[in-house]
């Protein structure tokens, strides 16, 4: 990457142009993928100038037509970037990070007007579901950087769109084809006053449609009064231009749209309001994902993602503004969690973060998803008490160094022998003597959950399958909680593991004068009703991370 980034920083040396050098990058990625025995043999020549030159500039015109050619300054020394892109791997996430480090992270460049950063780009294109084959339509593509992400799902998509500025268009024709997409028909045009993609039959219709609208356009309302796509909606205004290409899209919406828009077009009335109440009506509407502040590098306004589907009878509201969704990356903040995202808005689930409402109880004033999650907070929200699971809870026991110490092997458990993740297995302090009728009333079984009796921050664990052929039993310092079912207690296990029971442990702790808890706490504590969902599919992902997390702390101390 370092190699690229040197690479383009010498292009811009001699071409003052920003988006020229970037098309010259472009080129030479394009020489390599598609002409890479012939860039090898340029390089072995690159030292014998005055014949490489001409000869290379000609295959490379021949290559990339006239259209997408772009010639680079003569004193350039094109053997020298030929060479650093021959021993420099291209693969497509290479790329798609060189691209995103230039128009996004370097501010310098003035790129990120005209670009998507790349981990948007991603959720945009899963939320997408492209299939092969899929026509894909975007009414103003600009530099294209979507179609980088597009392509890595599927390079047999037919590409469509529309774009008003040339030197745009080049760069996004130059990304489609970096990206190997084999089939584009990207035009230069005023979708305002002439859409290319509409006949005497009516507006073409794509599976696909996806939109990053330019937010700083000043658009010709003058086009809007007459046209069919807008009389339907009332006039719009100019300083509203995703409500000009959105309302453009739906007429070309078949399957599956994808837009992005700013949330004071989701809350103002008026003219945006009128757009919102036909869009509600028509159950167009799929899902709206409210982003995090700052996504895009200087950039005022707050962000949603909207995803249109026809015969939506609800929408799926996803607050993504959570620190738990962003991370502070230069002069902007960058979007994480993405496939938490992607699985509240596949299964429709609702969370902390996420509401499913039905489109009876929308309200057209405000559709961003702070306002649906908020007024969802307020609810009092469904519990069932501990006591409800028919659990069994008990402090530990001090069962040695007594009179009644008899020869007996056994593993003595505290809170340093808990594992940081899922179960505690073959941990504990090996004793051999105790007291032996204590030993077997308060022996622990698999699945029992642990808790320390006292604290503020509390830890937990759960005890494995190895405790079934073993003696074991928790010292003084520890409360122990047992389930009828395993199923029961590693939901349980999940859900004080959780930020959310964390917390409300905690709380107990606090609230008590001696900081410790109680059986008689415990069994009072609320759960949330739906503590059990999913907890199979969720413990086996943190079972393997644990894995994974136990095995690098191995290479760690080996390295040691």
């Amino acid at each position: 990457m370092r190699e690229l980034l040197q690479m383009f920083d010498y292009i811009k040396r001699y071409h003052s142009d920003i988006f020229e050098s970037l098309a010259l990058a472009l080129q030479f990625f394009i020489f390599k993928l598609e002409q890479k025995e012939a860039l090898l043999e340029f390089v072995s020549l690159h030292h014998r100038r005055k014949e490489f030159r001409p000869l290379y500039e000609y295959d490379l015109k021949e290559l990339m037509g006239e259209e997408l050619y772009t010639r680079a300054d003569p004193n350039l020394n094109v053997g020298k970037i030929l060479k650093t892109i021959a021993e420099t791997p291209l693969t497509p996430e290479i790329i798609e990070q060189f691209i995103h480090t230039i128009t996004i992270k370097r501010t310098l460049n003035k790129l990120y007007v005209y670009s998507t950063p790349q981990e948007v780009n991603e959720l945009i294109i899963s939320l997408l579901d492209i299939a092969p084959k899929d026509e894909v339509y975007n009414p103003c593509y600009g530099m294209g950087t979507l179609f980088l992400s597009l392509s890595k799902r599927s390079k047999t998509i037919r590409l469509f769109g529309e774009e008003l500025d040339g030197r745009l268009a080049k760069i996004a024709k130059l990304m489609a084809r970096v990206g190997g997409i084999q089939e584009m028909h990207l035009f230069v045009n005023d979708i305002l006053k002439k859409p290319v993609f509409k006949n005497e039959k009516g507006f073409r219709q794509f599976d696909k449609i996806v939109c990053n609208p330019p937010f700083s356009a000043h658009l010709g309302i003058e086009y809007l009064k007459n046209d069919e796509r807008f009389s339907r909606y009332g006039i719009l205004a100019k300083s509203s231009p995703e409500l000009v290409f959105l309302t453009h899209a739906l007429m070309h919406l078949k399957q599956r749209g994808v837009f992005i828009v700013r949330n004071q077009t989701l809350q103002k009335s008026f003219l945006e309001e009128k757009l919102r109440e036909r869009m509600v009506e028509d159950r167009v509407i799929e899902a709206i994902i409210e982003l995090p502040k700052n996504i895009f590098p200087h950039q005022s306004h707050d962000f949603s993602i909207l995803v249109l589907a026809a015969h939506s009878d609800s929408i799926l509201h996803i607050d993504a503004t959570s620190e738990r969704f962003w991370q502070k990356d230069g002069k902007y903040n960058r979007l994480i969690g993405i496939e938490e995202i992607l699985a509240l808005y596949r299964q429709k689930r609702e969370s902390e973060y996420s509401k499913l409402t039905p489109i009876e109880e929308i309200d057209i004033h405000d559709l961003r998803a702070q306002n649906y999650l908020r007024f969802c907070a307020l609810k009092p929200q469904k519990t069932l008490s501990l006591a409800s699971l028919k659990p069994l809870i008990f402090r530990g026991q001090r069962v040695y160094g007594g009179s009644k110490d008899v020869p007996l092997e056994y593993l003595d458990i505290g809170i340093q022998d808990f594992a940081p993740y899922c179960f505690t297995d073959h941990r504990g302090t090996l004793r051999s003597s105790g007291d032996r009728e204590k030993i077997l009333r308060y022996a622990l079984k698999p699945y029992d959950i642990l808790l320390p009796l006292r604290g503020s921050s509390p830890k937990v664990t759960l005890l494995g399958e190895s405790y079934r052929d073993k003696l074991a039993i928790a010292n003084a310092g520890i409360i122990v909680i047992r389930l009828p079912q395993k199923e029961k207690a590693i939901a349980l296990y999940l859900y004080l593991f959780s930020k959310e029971g964390q917390k409300l442990v905690s709380g107990l702790y606090e609230s008590s004068a001696a900081s410790i808890i109680t059986p008689e706490n415990l069994l009072e504590l609320a759960l949330p009703a739906s503590f059990e969902h999913d907890s199979s599919k969720r413990f086996a992902t943190l079972e393997r991370l644990a894995k994974e997390i136990a095995s690098l702390e191995e290479e760690i101390d080996r390295i040691r």
